[in-house]
């Protein structure tokens, strides 16, 4: 069922450019940001990993020269190791507490003395270093190393190192805005490609439809390039195929349409290698009809009643022809030149041409009836039918053949016209020999014709049985 005019306005067709071009750049931009994301994320992890061995490292170091000012109290030493490790950026607070919690050095002295304050979401150290990551409402994210202090196994106090994350958030948003930058490059440049590589993919298609088209439009000339030895390549080998079968089908329709049947046309494209093209050697039978006294006849009439009369009789001999699949090959004024056997071999051709000849002669027959009874004059036809081998095939140019029939046989069907009397059927004692089970004959014993050295068996075709 036909689709209605407004749902089938309303469908939104894209090209196959566009289609391929946008199916590209999607697939660009995921591997792009899949790539980015990836990447930024082994850069995060690579930061948080130098970022945690260095506070590490600190921490120890911290650690191993506290013990002894611990011991002894000596907070000058202990405030000075303080001092020296907030130089470092990175460090947000150094704090070194005693075993009992109290604050014994601290990057703000004011707390010096008071006991050690801990956000409640970080764990209390143990015997080993913990490293853990709160967030600060001042200073964002904060990666603290607490790490002990013993002296001989015995716990003497804590040494607690905060170490601000805002480097690697720094270095994480640069790399982010140059990730986004370089991608940005990356994705300009790959839609450009996209689009180069889009139009180079659909061209060959695109020229495949153009050709489909031109093809559609009834040229078959069409021949395209193969663009290269993908599928693509083969599918324009494939097409070239198709327009060469459809134009040599074509030439085949332009060649025989004129002469024989449809029908024949029809079964000479379904199975080609019955037809003949080049000239071959070919048992066949060949039918001369012609109008008795034309010349004649055509002094007493106008012009246009000339051309009426030939009409009705080309007619008559077209029709009775293609009733029995033969070939019309030619028109020679008022008569005409028909062959059975080719282009298409039937093994009963003498028979058909047989009949033919005396469908020709009824329909003259009745024809002449009407022409009297409107007062006109009556037409008569002699026919020959001669039968044997002769060479069958299309002669001429590429852009303009006839297919026709030379041999013996095509001489003597002639001459046998030429003998014939008014409405008789004149037949060779070869054709009468392939027939004579089928029709009744009156032999005419042998004949001289010209053109021949030896006489001629003939008989006069009398009716069919």
């Amino acid at each position: 069922m036909p689709e209605p005019e407004a749902d089938r306005g309303s469908q939104v067709r894209l090209p196959l450019k566009l289609k391929l071009g946008l199916l590209i750049t999607a697939l660009l931009v995921v591997t792009v940001t899949f790539l980015s994301a990836f990447l930024l994320y082994r850069a995060e992890k690579s930061l948080t990993a130098q970022m945690t061995k260095r506070g590490l490292t600190i921490a120890q170091h911290l650690a191993n020269a506290a013990k002894n000012p611990l011991l002894t109290n000596d907070g000058l030493t202990l405030n000075l190791l303080v001092k020296d490790a907030m130089k470092d950026e990175d460090v947000a607070y150094v704090i070194i507490a005693d075993h009992d919690g109290k604050i014994v050095a601290h990057t703000d002295v004011n707390r010096i003395g008071r006991p050690v304050e801990r956000p409640a979401e970080l764990t209390r150290p143990g015997d080993d270093p913990l490293i853990q990551t709160y967030t600060d409402p001042e200073q964002g994210r904060i990666m603290d190393f607490a790490t002990p202090l013993t002296f001989r196994k015995v716990p003497v106090g804590v040494v607690y190192l905060g170490f601000s994350q805002k480097s690697i958030a720094q270095a994480l948003t640069q790399a982010r805005n140059q990730t986004i930058a370089i991608s940005v490059v990356m994705i300009l440049i790959g839609i450009g490609g996209a689009v180069g590589l889009a139009g180079l993919l659909a061209r060959p298609i695109l020229r495949l439809v153009e050709g489909t088209r031109t093809i559609a439009e009834g040229d078959f000339t069409v021949t395209l390039a193969v663009p290269s030895r993908d599928e693509i390549g083969t599918l324009t080998e494939a097409f070239n195929l198709m327009a060469k079968n459809l134009r040599e089908k074509e030439m085949i329709k332009r060649a025989f349409a004129r002469y024989v049947a449809r029908e024949v046309v029809e079964e000479l494209l379904k199975d080609p290698e019955h037809l003949v093209l080049t000239g071959e050697r070919r048992e066949v039978t060949v039918l001369f009809c012609d109008m008795r006294g034309f010349t004649a006849l055509s002094e007493h009439m106008s012009p246009e009643e000339v051309v009426m009369l030939l009409n009705d009789f080309y007619d008559l001999m077209i029709e009775a022809t293609f009733r029995h699949e033969g070939t019309l090959d030619k028109f020679l004024g008022d008569a005409v030149m028909a062959v059975f056997g080719a282009p298409i071999a039937h093994p009963d051709h003498t028979i058909r041409a047989i009949r033919t000849a005396v469908a020709m002669r009824e329909g003259i027959e009745q024809l002449s009836a009407r022409r009297i009874r409107a007062g006109k004059e009556s037409i008569t036809v002699g026919v020959g039918v001669s039968t044997g081998e002769a060479v069958a095939g299309t002669v001429g140019t590429q852009d303009r053949m006839e297919y026709t029939v030379i041999g013996d046989s095509v001489n003597l069907a002639a001459r046998l016209e030429s003998n014939a009397k008014s409405m008789q059927i004149l037949m060779s004692g070869r054709t009468y020999r392939d027939v004579k089970e089928y029709v009744e004959a009156r032999p005419l014993g042998v004949v001289k014709v010209k053109g021949k050295e030896e006489e001629v068996e003939v008989y006069e075709v009398l009716r069919l049985k």
